[in-house]
């Protein structure tokens, strides 16, 4: 499974039409699945261009995280096993696999169209595509508690059936964000 890397700007200048994608491609290999759940592989793919620049534009670039994900009940987790970020995909700590009935959001540029709000929502999008694939409905999981602490929210769009679509997660004193979009091979 494939994502590539978009850098996002003005996160709430509304349209959301300030991003780019940087040419570096996330590769999630899976590993084994054992009771402990399955154990997924995330890297930057070596042809990446931020293997050549110079400037960093993406934490721990060269870091392979390896990491036990988990289903329980109607949740994924992942395993962290320290209190640092591993985890190039996943920005929140949880996401729940719910059809979410909240009110429908729309795909804008690089972010949704969900006000700025310092809480969590679960919401839903439709009519949607990404890289020549149509999703009818997604789920959207806004996770902007830690926004209230001047921390990072983050956004996690997904389908049953596809499985993460697009992962961000982004600063309001930055106005800045970088998020992963599922390519298709």
């Amino acid at each position: 499974m494939y994502f590539s890397l978009l850098r996002g700007k003005d996160y709430n200048a509304g349209d959301g039409s300030e991003f780019t994608y940087s040419g570096d491609t996330l590769e999630l290999e899976i590993l084994e699945t054992t009771d402990a759940g399955t154990l997924i592989s995330e890297r930057i793919t070596p042809g990446s261009n931020m293997m050549a620049e110079s400037t960093t534009y993406y934490r721990n670039k060269d870091s392979v995280y390896t990491n036990y994900w988990r289903i329980e009940g109607d949740s994924l987790f992942v395993a962290i096993p320290g209190p640092l970020p591993t985890s190039h995909l996943l920005f929140a700590p949880r996401l729940k696999f719910s059809d979410y009935t909240e009110p429908e959001v729309e795909m804008v540029g690089w972010r949704t169209s969900y006000d700025y709000s310092e809480s969590d929502a679960q919401l839903y999008t439709t009519d949607y595509s990404l890289f020549g694939m149509h999703y009818d409905t997604l789920s959207v999981y806004i996770h902007n508690s830690p926004m209230g602490f001047d921390a990072f929210g983050s956004t996690t769009v997904y389908d049953r059936e596809a499985g993460i679509v697009r992962s961000s997660t982004y600063g309001w004193w930055t106005q800045t964000g970088i998020g992963w979009d599922r390519i298709y091979e």
